[in-house]
Parts: C-alpha cells; structure tokens; sequence
C-alpha cells in the first residue's frame, strides 16, 4: 500500500515537471528528513552517478538546501512555500514567453483563410481554449446544451449583452449562482453531446461526457451545423423544463435564430409591450441583401415542417414574410433580428 501511494506522488511530481530522479529524491528527502549522498543514494533507489546532476536541479529550483557541515547534508525546503513559488515563477515565465512569441508572430504577414471545414482537436487545453474563442468571438447568440461541470468554466466568458440559451443536462442545482448569466435555462435530464453555437456560423461539439482524454469538433461548415442546430432546438423544444428566464430588465435583443426572436416578441405582447424589430438578411428570389423595420403582425409556426414565419408590416405600411436561415416560403430570409419593447 506504502508503496502505491509512493508511486502516485511520483506521478503527481513527473506532472509538475519532474523527472524521475527528482521526484525520487524530493520524496526520500520529505520521507526522510535531512540526508547524506550516500543515504539518498540507497533510499531513493537511483545511480550514484546520477546523484549530484539530480540535486543540483532541484537546488537551482529552490526545493532543496544543503549544509556546508562535512558530510555534506541535504534537506527540502517547505513544499507548501517553495512548489507554490516554483510553479508561480513558471507559470510567469511561460506567459513572457508567450507574450513575447505573439508580439514576435504579429509582424508576420498571414494569408487570410477562408476554408470552412469541420475541425478536429484534442487535449483538453486545445477544446478549452477553442470553446472559449467561439464564445468570446459572438456578437449576438450562444446556444449552449452541456453539464453543469463546463458551464462553471465558461459562464465567465459569456458578456451580458449576447442572448444566450443554456440547455443543462444534468445537476442544474450547481449552477444556481450563475443562472442570471442567461437569458433562458432549460433541463434536459439526457447523455448528450455538449454543444456550443455561436451566431448560427461556429459550433463546437464534444461527443457525450469525456472528461480524460476527449475529442471535440470545430463546426464551421454551415451544411454541418444546420442539423446540429436542428438537434439543439429539439432538445429544447423536448426538455422536462424551464429552470429560468430573463425577465423584464431587457427590452431589446438581437438573435440570429428566428424562433427565439419569435418567443421574445410573444413573451413582450402579453406584457402589453409596444414591439418593434429590426431585421437584416436578404430577399429569398433575388438574394440581394437588405435590412427591414417595422412592427410584427402575426407570427405562424407550422411545427410540421417546423417552419417558423412572422409577418412584418414595414414603417412604409407594406407586409412582408419573414423566414429563418435557409427559408425558401417566405418573402425575406432573416440572418439577424433584432426585438425592440417599449
């Protein structure tokens, strides 16, 4: 047993950057209290001709003291005071560095890409940084469908003025301090995929509940993402309940997602609201782009052919149909709307 816990120290150390040797030494040393060569030699089990090279290293890290007594004795310095310091030190350093490596690439001429594929990562700093990129690049809508272990690492990510929808799979009770960071939280009690939508046009996807070694998938291929996006609102439209809604503190948003404009609209009409909207995107024959303002007439939802269309009567006193991405139906396809109440 004594010796598994050991092999598991020495673990924990090779993470922190340890070799083997060192971690073998340290460990004797915090076992053992002060030593001679000879005896951490013998007790740690290493060559002899490894010995000073070892703790030579973890004296210029500031971990181990010697005596200028004859024999020469050697000692830790308090782990609790000198690892925190160590690694403060390299995590400054490695930040300057990359400080440094950004200013230097910068300078750089780089070819702008305009290649939409579906990427693949892992590692869990790749998948946390990226997630972090989709939700900070943003400019009007997150939809987001997870367990409550991500949400607390990205809800600090997520500004106020983006409407974001969270659909939680599992114990939304922990992130109950967090709620008011969304507009809308919806439980669905499931295995699913955790999915992070930004603006209709990036995604990410991590297949179920990987938390050692997981894979994700960078969405930018808009034929990909439409499903996806499909699935998202059936999870939505399926769960077992609204947890929370924003109330009445905003009176203006704006969604790529026409079926959340649509409730915003409804949810302001039974509070007697005056509703404008403003909508940008392009006529459905013509495909020329243009942007529309009026008041909302009516609002149809064929739940069929799940078709979602508002009538919109424009400040000239004209109507016309307004569908979500890809309509084909209606007059105007939608790429943002933004909801006004008053």
């Amino acid at each position: 047993m004594v010796k598994l816990i050991e092999e598991e120290l020495i673990q924990k150390l090779r993470r922190l950057g340890f070799t083997t040797y060192e971690a073998r030494v340290y460990l004797t040393l915090l076992k053992y209290g002060s030593l001679t060569s000879t005896e951490i030699v013998k007790l740690a089990k290493i060559p002899q001709a490894r010995f000073y090279d070892t703790i030579e290293r973890l004296a210029s890290k500031g971990l181990v003291k010697f005596s200028k007594s004859r024999p020469t004795k050697y000692s830790i310095v308090d782990p609790a005071r000198a690892l925190r310091s160590l690694t403060q030190k390299e995590v400054e350093d490695k930040f300057k560095l990359i400080e440094d490596f950004l200013k230097s690439i910068a300078e750089i001429p780089r070819r702008e890409m305009d290649e939409r594929y579906v990427w693949v990562m892992s590692g869990l700093s790749g998948i946390t940084s990226t997630i972090e990129d989709v939700i900070e690049n943003a400019k009007d809508e997150i939809l987001i469908a997870t367990y409550s272990y991500i949400v607390k690492d990205i809800v600090r990510k997520i500004r106020n003025s983006i409407s974001t929808c969270l659909i939680i799979y599992d114990k939304y009770e922990d992130i109950v301090d967090n709620l008011e960071v969304f507009d809308e939280v919806w439980f669905k009690p499931t295995l699913g995929p955790t999915i992070i939508i930004s603006d209709l046009t990036r995604g990410v996807l991590i297949p179920r509940t990987q938390r050692e070694n997981p894979i994700a998938y960078l969405l930018e291929d808009p034929e990909i993402l439409v499903p996806i996006i499909g699935y998202y609102f059936y999870l939505r439209e399926t769960s077992n309940k609204l947890i929370y809604r924003l109330g009445d503190v905003v009176k203006k948003r704006t969604f790529r997602s026409l079926l959340r404009a649509v409730e915003m609209i409804n949810n302001m009409r039974e509070k007697k609201l005056k509703i404008f909207i403003e909508v940008d995107g392009v006529w459905v024959k013509s495909r020329k782009q243009d942007s529309l303002r009026g008041k909302p007439i009516d609002i149809i939802r064929d739940k069929l052919r799940e078709i979602t269309t508002m009538i919109l009567e424009r400040d000239d006193g004209s109507r016309v149909t307004v569908g979500g991405i890809g309509a084909i139906y209606e007059d105007f396809e939608a790429q943002r709307i933004t909801v006004y109440g008053d």
